[in-house]
């Protein structure tokens, strides 16, 4: 059996329903999640982003779907996000399943470079990711020097201090006086006609 967690929001009218006729609603949950061949393990009201949330067993997410379907059409809830629940030892199983694929899947791409499996180390993704390890070490170094000084400049300037950053202006519109060809102010700042 899958262990499944649900959360849902009740809708403006769920609540108003709640409000008019309070009762609980657990027991009519229960059996709708034994109906579909599943078994209730809690249901919690819950403050924050979801209203309600529930854990339950059932075979599968498909067989509790119908479930969940007529628990949202009955109590005026919406929003509903199921995710199943894994133990411990569920999810090393899949961790060290996914170790096993990924070997497979790393050693097709040494043969596809024409390497032997027994060189892992001469593989070019891994020499590649060496030589680009510190370049990219470099490269965050430079973002983060130059993410603290602009946070600096930001701070030095709601503070009223001098920076030593300079903000060009944006762009005016050229006035009247700027309108005249350089070749003619020239000459009147020279005196000539």
């Amino acid at each position: 059996m899958a262990i499944l967690i649900t959360q849902a929001r009740f809708t403006k009218e769920g609540l108003n329903e709640m409000i008019a006729a309070p009762e609980d609603r657990v027991e009519a949950l229960g059996r709708l999640i034994t109906e579909v061949g599943g078994k209730l393990i809690a249901c919690y009201f819950t403050s924050g982003e979801y209203d309600i949330f529930l854990v339950f067993e059932g075979r599968s997410y498909e067989e509790v779907v119908p479930a969940l379907i007529v628990a949202a059409a009955e109590s005026n809830i919406t929003d509903l996000k199921t995710v199943t629940a894994l133990t411990t030892s569920e999810m090393k199983s899949g961790f060290v399943k996914a170790g096993a694929i990924a070997a497979r899947y790393h050693s097709r791409d040494v043969r596809a470079a024409g390497l032997s499996p027994a060189e892992p180390e001469l593989h070019p993704s891994g020499l590649e990711r060496e030589r680009k390890l510190p370049e990219a070490q470099e490269d965050a170094e430079a973002a983060s020097a130059i993410l603290d000084a602009r946070k600096k400049a930001m701070e030095d300037v709601k503070a009223g201090r001098p920076t030593p950053y300079y903000f060009a202006p944006p762009p005016t519109a050229p006035s009247q006086t700027d309108a005249t060809p350089p070749s003619t102010n020239n000459k009147k700042k020279r005196g000539e006609k």
